[in-house]
């Protein structure tokens, strides 16, 4: 584990409140971590050592991107996520505009977010190197 909960609440969001609640961390961080290795080539598993903020805070985006992009993609197939676009009060019925959303947390856009962040973090540590 890369990350814990007491990290990711008390320095990575400093004390702000949490996104992903404690039960589900977890799952949700392993979820980031075996991301985090596949685009590092496994060097971050391979040695402890490796592990500093940066890594840390990554794991942590990265952890919240995943636990959003599931929430979404569960949400969007009753589609009651996004942008209300329209309400009507009588009938009681809302239409939800989650074109915005799809650009980020669909799953044809979920490798390259995940590229995104890790490149944030990790672009000038060498992790990233795919030469040999």
């Amino acid at each position: 584990m890369y990350v814990d909960y007491r990290y990711y609440v008390n320095t990575y969001l400093v004390n702000r409140y949490p996104l992903i609640p404690e039960n589900e961390f977890s799952f949700w961080e392993k979820q980031a971590e075996r991301e985090l290795d596949h685009v590092t080539f496994d060097r971050i598993r391979k040695n402890a050592y490796l592990v500093d903020e940066n890594v840390m805070d990554c794991t942590c985006e990265l952890t919240e991107y995943l636990y959003k992009q599931d929430r979404f993609t569960r949400a969007s197939e009753d589609e009651t996520m996004g942008i209300l676009s329209s309400y009507s009060n009588d009938g009681e019925s809302a239409t939800y505009d989650v074109s915005a959303m799809k650009e980020k947390y669909s799953d044809s856009a979920k490798p390259s977010v995940i590229y995104s962040i890790v490149s944030k973090y990790l672009s000038r540590t060498g992790l990233m190197y795919r030469g040999v």
